[in-house]
C-alpha cells in the first residue's frame, strides 16, 4: 500500500489523518475541477500525475531529476508542467524559454515560491536568495550585494583568494588524502574573509562550522514542496503538541539555531569595528555605510552577509571537484592546459586572476566544468506573481517555475556531443573572442534579478583554484593493490547543490611544484 502522503511530513497514519486526508483530497479535486473550467488557455503539456499529489513524489525521490526532465522535454517539448501536490510546476528545458521569461519578462517571474517551512516556520525567509521578490528589501539587498560583489570589485577580493588558495597548495603537498577537507577549508577563509573580515584558523573554527551549519538547514529546509505544510499551508497552524505536529517542533529548533547563527559572526565584527581592528570586509563597510543614514540596516546586513556562504561554499568546491574528476578522466587536456600555464606564466610563480585573459585554453577548461555539470542543475526555483502566456500556454499566477540548467547545458542543438568533456567548443586560441558555442556562464549563476550576486567572486574564486592546481600537481587515476589504474565512474549527487561522489584519484606535485608552492607570495 502506498505511504500516506500526511505521513511524508510526519504526521502519523491514524484515523485523525484519513480524515484529513479524504477532506484534503475532496478539496483538491473540487478546486481542480473549477480551475479547469475557468482556464480558456491551456497548461503546458506533461506527464500524467496521481490526482492528489501530482507528481510529487517523482520530484522528491528521482535520481539526478534533471535528467528526467530532459527526456520529458523531448516528449513534451521545451516548456511542461507537472503538478506538486495543489502547485503548478512549470519546468523550461532550453535557452529561449529561460531567457524569455526569467530574463525577459523578469519584472513578474523573480518572486520565490512560498516555503511555509523553511521561510515562515523556520524564519528564513530573510535571507538574499529566499526573499521575495516584492519585499521591500529585495532590491536594497541586490544594490548593497554589488556594492562589495559586483565585477569592478573582484580584483580586491582576489589576494585573499589567492593567498588561502596557497595554503590549500600546501596542504595537498602534506596531505593529499584530505583533499575535499582542503577545498572546504580554502573556500570557508575566502567567503568569511570578505564578508566578516574574519580570519578562519582551522577546519574546527566555531565560524566556520556555524557558517556550515547554516549551509545545511537551507538546503533541508528550503526546499519547495519537499514539506507538506508548503502544499498546505493551513497546516502552519497545527498543535505541535498533536500527532503529526513534529514538524513545528523541528521549525522551532531551526529557527533558535539559525538565529544564533546569524548573530554570532555579526556581533564579532562589530566589536573588531569598534575596537578599530576590523578588517575590510562587506560588513565592514556596509555598516559604515549605514552610519551615514543609507537604506539599509544591520538586520539587512546580517542576512545578507549569512546568504553569502549559504550561496558560495558548495558551489565553488562542488564545481572544483567536478574539475579534479574531468583531469583524472581526461589526461591529454590537463597536459594541454598545464603547457599554457607553463609557457605564459612560466615556472616562477602562481596563476593571478589578472592571468586569465592570457590563458584562453584554461579558461575553455573552467567553462567546460560549469557546463558539463552545473552545480545547482536546477538552479533555485522561480515562482510568477501573476498570470501570464507564453506561446499559447497559461502559466498561472503563483506556479513555481524551474529553469532545468542541466537540461540547457546538455542541449545538443547547441552543445553537440554533450555528454563529452570537450573544451574546444569554447577555445578560438584567443579568450573569450571567437566562441563556436555559447558561454555556460550566461545560464549557470541563474536568470534576470536572480542572478546570482556572487557570480564573479565565485567565477574567479574557481579560475584560481583550477589554474593554481593544473600549475603545481598532475591529477592521475588511483591505482590498486596490483598496480593496475582505476577508472572513475562520473556520478553526482542529488541535491540542490550537486556534486561528484566520492571518487579515487591521486594528486602528485609536477617537478619544482614545492618550490613554486612555498615560494609565490
Amino acid at each position: 500500500m502506498a505511504p500516506s502522503v500526511l505521513r511524508l511530513a510526519g504526521l502519523q497514519n491514524d484515523r485523525l489523518t484519513l480524515y484529513l486526508e479524504l477532506l484534503f483530497a475532496v478539496i483538491l479535486l473540487t478546486l481542480l475541477l473549477l480551475r479547469r473550467r475557468t482556464r480558456d488557455t491551456p497548461l503546458p503539456p506533461g506527464p500524467r500525475g496521481s490526482m492528489i499529489s501530482g507528481h510529487r513524489k517523482e520530484m522528491a525521490t528521482t535520481r539526478r531529476i534533471w535528467e528526467q526532465y530532459a527526456g520529458w522535454a523531448k516528449i513534451y517539448g521545451p516548456i511542461f508542467s507537472l503538478k506538486s501536490n495543489n502547485i503548478d510546476v512549470v519546468i523550461l528545458n532550453n535557452a529561449r524559454t529561460a531567457h524569455t521569461l526569467l530574463d525577459k519578462r523578469s519584472n513578474i517571474y523573480s518572486d520565490r515560491p512560498r516555503s511555509v517551512m523553511g521561510s515562515e516556520l523556520c524564519d528564513m525567509g530573510k535571507m538574499f536568495f529566499r526573499i521575495r521578490s516584492q519585499h521591500p528589501w529585495f532590491s536594497a539587498y541586490r544594490r548593497m550585494a554589488h556594492e562589495d560583489f559586483g565585477a569592478l570589485q573582484i580584483p580586491r577580493h582576489a589576494s585573499g583568494i589567492q593567498t588561502n588558495i596557497q595554503q590549500l597548495l600546501k596542504s595537498l603537498l602534506s596531505d593529499p588524502q584530505g583533499l575535499r577537507d582542503h577545498l572546504r577549508l580554502c573556500q570557508g577563509q575566502s567567503i568569511l574573509m570578505a564578508t566578516y573580515g574574519y580570519q578562519v584558523k582551522s577546519k574546527d573554527d566555531q565560524f566556520l562550522l556555524l557558517a556550515e551549519e547554516r549551509l545545511r538547514l537551507a538546503n533541508a529546509f528550503l526546499r519547495p514542496g519537499m514539506w507538506l505544510v508548503d502544499s498546505y499551508p493551513i497546516l502552519k497552524y497545527w498543535p505541535s503538541w498533536m500527532p503529526g505536529g513534529g514538524f513545528r517542533k523541528i521549525a522551532s529548533e531551526v529557527k533558535s539555531r539559525t538565529e544564533e547563527s546569524l548573530a554570532s559572526t555579526m556581533e564579532w565584527t562589530k566589536a573588531e569595528l569598534s575596537a578599530g581592528t576590523a578588517l575590510p570586509s562587506f560588513v565592514e563597510g556596509q555598516l559604515n555605510r549605514q552610519a551615514l543614514g543609507n537604506d539599509r540596516n544591520e538586520e539587512m546586513i546580517g542576512y545578507v552577509a549569512s546568504s553569502m556562504y549559504v550561496a558560495g561554499a558548495d558551489t565553488v568546491i562542488s564545481t572544483v571537484l567536478t574539475f579534479l574528476l574531468m583531469m583524472t578522466l581526461n589526461p591529454d587536456i590537463q597536459k594541454r592546459a598545464q603547457q599554457e600555464i607553463d609557457i605564459i606564466i612560466g615556472r616562477d610563480r602562481l596563476p593571478q586572476i589578472s592571468d586569465r585573459e592570457r590563458l584562453p585554453y584554461v579558461e575553455a577548461v573552467v567553462r567546460e566544468v560549469f557546463r558539463f555539470h552545473p552545480v545547482a542543475p536546477l538552479g533555485v526555483p522561480h515562482s510568477v506573481i501573476r498570470d501570464d502566456i507564453f506561446d499559447g500556454m497559461l502559466i498561472p499566477s503563483g506556479s513555481i517555475v524551474i529553469a532545468n540548467i542541466w537540461g540547457l547545458t546538455h542541449d545538443e542543438s547547441i552543445y553537440p556531443d554533450p555528454m563529452r568533456f570537450n573544451p574546444d567548443r569554447f577555445y578560438s586560441g584567443e579568450a573569450k573572442q571567437g566562441e563556436s558555442q555559447p558561454n555556460p556562464l550566461k545560464y549557470v549563476f541563474g536568470f534576470g534579478r536572480r542572478v546570482c550576486a556572487g557570480m564573479h567572486f565565485a567565477e574567479a574564486s574557481v579560475f584560481l583554484h583550477v589554474a593554481s592546481l593544473l600549475a603545481t600537481f598532475n591529477i592521475l587515476k588511483a591505482v590498486d593493490e596490483n598496480g593496475m589504474e582505476i577508472i572513475p565512474v562520473i556520478n553526482f549527487t542529488d541535491g540542490i547543490v550537486s556534486k561528484p561522489e566520492d571518487f579515487p584519484c591521486r594528486i602528485e606535485p609536477r617537478p619544482d611544484a614545492v618550490d613554486l608552492i612555498l615560494s609565490s607570495n
